[in-house]
């Protein structure tokens, strides 16, 4: 090989991007852990307040200790407000979605926001190894991947940045979802991100 291809070559292969450049972002990476969940034989009226006091816009709900369906407040919204029924006597069960859409963990969040709008769901189960391990929402991928835009919801572009100091956390730069100012080191904390000063527990 001469110098000049051996030189061209080697310049070329500078150009690559390495995975540490561009880390991929998986599933499991985004996924809120804690899953809250109610019986089937609940109210609608009981799914709000659960909502309310653990400041989520959904939860599982639950038969015999299996999880097998989901209740958004848009289902308690436009199945029972909007239909002028009586939220305090109407079961979760009735307005729930099923069956769940699922996931696996290892999946990259850009399949995953595919598989999103194809099963027209914002909302995915995640699971490893046959088991339900977290939930994951549109919410969390915008934030990373603000470029897909049927996704689009939020003010800001949104790049994700690895802590070598904590393994695979992610900080982000965006808008805190508890008081909406900017910050440039946002961190996932139940479900929602959250800039320094409202990330104190």
């Amino acid at each position: 090989m001469s110098e000049r291809s051996d030189a061209l070559r080697r310049r070329d292969t500078a150009k690559l991007p390495s995975k540490q450049d561009n880390p991929i972002v998986k599933v499991g990476d985004l996924m809120t852990e804690t899953l809250i969940s109610v019986g089937s034989d609940e109210t609608a009226m009981e799914a709000a307040r659960v909502m309310t006091q653990r400041r989520v816009s959904s939860i599982l709900v639950s038969r015999q200790a299996e999880i097998y369906g989901i209740i958004t407040d848009h289902d308690i919204i436009s199945r029972v407000v909007a239909r002028g029924l009586d939220p305090n006597r109407v079961k979760v069960a009735k307005v729930m979605s099923c069956p769940l859409k699922m996931i696996a963990d290892d999946v990259s969040i850009d399949d995953a926001a595919k598989k999103m709008a194809a099963d027209k769901v914002r909302r995915l189960l995640v699971e490893r190894n046959s088991k339900i391990v977290g939930i994951i929402g549109e919410s969390d991928i915008i934030r990373i991947e603000p470029e897909l835009h049927f996704l689009i919801r939020e003010r800001s572009k949104l790049k994700p940045e690895f802590n070598p100091a904590v393994g695979r956390e992610i900080i982000l730069a965006g808008y805190c979802e508890e008081c909406g100012n900017y910050s440039p080191q946002l961190r996932k904390v139940d479900g929602r991100w959250l800039d320094e000063d409202c990330n104190v527990t």
